[in-house]
C-alpha cells in the first residue's frame, strides 16, 4: 500500500518508520515552516490512559534507537495515591522525601523522565519539501499544485491541521525560558511544582544550573506568526522556589490543541486520516498515537478514548493549559 504523510514532526516521523517496517511505500511531505527543537521531555508521570501512550512511545524510541537521557524528577504538591500507584505500575521508582535544595518535601521519581532527542528522529526521515493542500471532496492531496497519488493520506501537520482539514482543533503558541541559576542541581533534575505552578527541565544535563522553565500557558493564534510574550510571571513564581534566576532566552513554537487537550486520531474520509492534538506533550504521546493510527489502518481497531469522533458534538471551545505533566 502507498501512503502520503503530510507533516514530518514527531507523529509523521513515527508513522514513516512504523509503516516502512510493515513494508509499505511511504512519502513524507514537509513545508519546513516549523522549527525542530533538539530535545523534548518524555515523561511517564502522566495520568490515566496517557501513561499507556507514553509507554508505547518509549518502546518506539528504544526500538528505533532514538537517543535519550534519563533524569531524576521531583514533583512538589499533593499528588493522589491513585496517580502515584499508576506511576509505579508503569515501572517508575518513586519515594517521598525532603529535598534540601528545594526546601520542600517532594516525590522523587527515577525512571519516569528523560530528554528524547527528537531532532535525530525527525532528521532520519526522507521528505519532499513543499506546501500540501487537501481536497476532501476528491480525497486527494496536492503538493504545490501537483497531485500526489496514494492509497491513503495521513494528515499529521500539527498546528496546520485545522487549516488543512477543518478538524475540531486549534493552533496556539506556547513558550518557555532558558534560565541560569546558582543551583547546579537544577541542571540535573526535572521539577514539576504544582504549588508554585511551573515546570523546569535541564537544557543538556551538565549540572551547570542551566534549565528551561515554563508553565504551559498558551495563546490561541494561527500558525506561523511569532508572538512576543512576557516571561516575568512564571519566573517570579519559580524564583519563590528556586531563588535568583537570570533569563537568557525565551523561545516558543506553535502547537495544536483539542477541546479536551488530549490527542486524537481517526478517519476524515475513507482515504484521508488524521492524527494530532498533541497539546504540547507530543514527545510523550506522539509515537503511541501513531501506533494507534497504524493499528486502525491495519485492523480497524480503535481506542475510543482518543478517537476523533468524540468531538462530534463540539461547536466551539477554548484552548486550555498544556499538561505539564498532570
Amino acid at each position: 500500500m502507498k501512503f502520503v504523510i503530510v507533516g514530518r514532526g514527531i507523529l509523521g516521523s513515527s508513522l514513516y518508520h512504523m509503516l516502512r517496517k510493515l513494508g509499505h511505500d511511504v512519502v513524507v511531505v514537509e513545508s519546513g515552516e516549523r522549527r525542530v527543537f533538539p530535545s523534548l521531555i518524555h515523561s511517564l508521570l502522566l495520568k490515566d490512559k496517557d501513561i499507556e501512550l507514553a509507554r508505547m512511545s518509549l518502546d518506539f524510541y528504544r526500538e528505533f534507537s532514538v537517543p535519550m537521557r534519563e533524569f531524576v524528577s521531583i514533583t512538589l504538591g499533593k499528588i493522589g495515591k491513585d496517580i502515584l500507584n499508576s506511576w509505579e505500575r508503569a515501572g517508575v521508582e518513586i519515594g517521598e522525601t525532603y529535598v534540601d535544595w528545594l526546601k520542600s518535601n517532594g516525590i522523587v521519581a527515577r525512571g519516569g523522565d528523560r530528554l528524547v532527542y527528537v531532532s535525530k528522529l525527525i532528521s532520519s526521515v526522507p521528505f519532499v519539501r513543499g506546501k500540501a493542500k487537501v481536497d476532501l471532496l476528491q480525497e486527494k492531496v496536492y503538493l504545490d499544485g501537483k497531485e500526489l497519488h496514494a492509497d491513503r493520506y495521513l494528515v499529521v501537520a500539527g498546528p496546520w491541521n485545522p487549516c488543512l482539514l477543518k478538524v475540531k482543533s486549534k493552533s496556539y503558541y506556547c513558550w518557555a525560558t532558558l534560565v541560569a541559576s546558582r543551583m547546579r542541581e537544577l541542571g540535573n533534575h526535572f521539577v514539576y511544582d504544582y504549588e508554585k505552578g511551573f515546570y523546569s527541565r535541564p537544557l543538556l544535563g551538565l549540572g551547570t544550573g542551566i534549565a528551561i522553565v515554563g508553565d504551559g500557558r498558551v495563546i490561541e493564534s494561527p500558525p506561523g506568526r511569532r508572538i512576543p510574550v512576557q516571561e516575568d510571571e512564571v519566573l517570579d513564581r519559580a524564583r519563590e522556589r528556586l531563588g535568583p534566576l537570570v533569563p537568557l532566552y525565551t523561545a516558543g513554537e506553535f502547537c495544536e490543541g483539542t477541546p479536551d487537550m488530549r490527542p486524537a486520531y481517526g478517519p476524515i474520509t475513507d482515504r484521508v486520516l488524521y492524527a494530532g492534538g498533541l497539546d504540547g506533550y507530543g514527545a510523550e504521546v506522539g509515537p503511541g498515537l501513531a501506533k494507534l493510527l497504524v493499528d486502525f489502518i491495519v485492523s480497524g481497531e480503535k481506542v475510543q478514548e482518543y478517537f476523533l469522533d468524540r468531538f462530534s458534538h463540539v461547536t466551539n471551545f477554548t484552548i486550555g493549559r498544556e499538561p505539564h505533566e498532570i
